[in-house]
């Protein structure tokens, strides 16, 4: 178990958090406003939802916890509409190891109100856990 702790970065949390997230997106239709299974999706905020879900369960089974839910309740820092219509939304959480902080989670989630569909993945960047810089509109 320490050798794991010991591998664990900021980085390695965000790479298997984008890793998961890519793993699900390969669950929805091409057009992104279905899943496989069938389920469907009537705005951009319930395909988050469903490219997240599962996530904390997984990494709770590895020791890893979130301050906050992930995504769920994510701290909303800004929304920055960029001039080609898309929104970008930053959210941000803090990843435990045993209760112990191993990296400050900023999630960039790219979105567009006229489109259910989202342009792209979130991406995930992780951060020290002691960089206030990060964060300094909180």
């Amino acid at each position: 178990m320490k050798n794991v702790a010991s591998r664990l970065t900021p980085e390695t949390v965000s790479h298997q958090i984008e890793a998961y997230v890519a793993a699900r997106q390969a669950e929805l239709l091409p057009s992104g406003e279905a899943s496989k299974d069938g389920r469907r999706f009537s705005w951009c905020g319930e395909i988050l939802d469903f490219l997240t879900e599962g996530l904390t369960e997984r990494f709770a089974a590895r020791g890893i916890t979130f301050t906050d839910a992930f995504p769920g309740p994510l701290r909303l820092m800004d929304e920055d509409q960029q001039p080609n219509g898309q929104h970008v939304r930053r959210f941000w959480t803090v990843a435990l190891h045993h209760g112990c902080p191993v990296a400050k989670i900023c999630t960039y989630f790219f979105h567009r109100h006229d489109q259910v569909s989202l342009p792209q993945l979130p991406r995930v960047v992780a951060h020290a856990p002691t960089d206030t810089a990060q964060e300094e509109h909180e």
